[in-house]
């Protein structure tokens, strides 16, 4: 038997192809394509099997999860740039929401033993504290989206009675390429570059270090966790707006000084947070940050 992970050569999911594969899971990494890869995705997913095609295909789902006899889904697939989804919603959308609830009836018709579905704190919009039964707040076309693939992995876990989990994560950092606060912060660092801080921006919001992430994955989904229903909310005490961030990895840089400039027009999320679900012996912001900057170092 094997584990599927789709969305293998993202952030969240080469590094949960890594640990996966060190635990000595035989992995298959469903990537839309290999344009664009770096020298930590090629390494990540070497050990892996590599599937190309589209989460929206279900005949292409199906037979790989025939073909390599797949008893365990990861679905990480998604356009996960927030940014992104408010220039593109359509194809967020389509993306997001079809590509989930092609995947899960695919695991359907497949008969899957267990399929973890990533889904945000986005869903609960502007709030801090949210507990698992809290109200959806529909915001920005990513938030939004997100919200209709929690509910969908709900409804065919209730209509069909599927194993499936949804984990609804706060924002994750580490070594990750993409255009977010951390490592965007972390290159002009490392560039000698001063780092921005957008001018009276007091935006918050909750940080989870990578490895704590992947490991919850894993062990909710070998069963070592104990909570009610389907839902679990995977989160830290760690809370911190824009300049707290740039601070913390400033504390690295003793030389450089941050750049206030004014914020671009976007409209974003204030505030988020949730209650933490799982008892994580988690990482400190401060010893994440840390993490994060020598694997900058070590990967470039």
């Amino acid at each position: 038997m094997s584990v599927l992970i789709s969305g293998a050569s993202g952030f969240v999911g080469s590094h949960l192809a890594r640990c996966l594969v060190s635990q000595g899971e035989k992995v298959v990494s469903l990537v839309h394509d290999c344009v664009g890869w770096n020298k930590w995705i090629q390494e990540s997913l070497k050990s892996t099997v590599r599937v190309s095609g589209d989460i929206r295909d279900i005949h292409l789902l199906e037979r790989v999860l025939n073909h390599y006899e797949v008893d365990t889904v990861y679905h990480l697939a998604a356009q996960s740039i927030v940014k992104h989804a408010y220039k593109d919603p359509i194809n967020t959308y389509d993306v997001n929401v079809m590509g989930t609830v092609k995947l899960l009836e695919a695991c359907r018709q497949l008969d899957v033993e267990r399929v973890l579905v990533q889904s945000t704190d986005k869903v609960f919009g502007n709030k801090r504290g949210a507990n698992v039964d809290d109200q959806f707040i529909p915001t920005e076309p990513y938030g939004t989206s997100k919200i209709c693939v929690d509910v969908a992995a709900q409804s065919f876990a209730l209509t069909y009675g599927m194993n499936v989990i949804v984990t609804r994560c706060c924002n994750i950092y580490g070594y990750d390429w993409n255009n977010r606060i951390v490592p965007n912060t972390i290159r002009a660092c490392l560039r000698g570059e001063s780092p921005i801080i957008f001018k009276d921006e007091k935006s918050e919001r909750q940080y989870l270090y990578i490895d704590d992430a992947t490991d919850s994955f894993i062990n909710i989904m070998k069963g070592k966790y104990r909570f009610s229903g389907n839902i679990v909310h995977v989160a830290t005490p760690e809370v911190k707006n824009q300049e707290e961030v740039v601070l913390e990895v400033l504390k690295h840089f003793p030389s450089l000084k941050p750049q206030y400039v004014e914020k671009p027009k976007l409209k974003e999320i204030a505030v988020q947070s949730m209650i933490p679900a799982l008892p994580l012996e988690y990482t400190t912001f401060e010893e994440g940050i840390e993490l994060t900057i020598n694997a900058f170092r070590r990967n470039g």
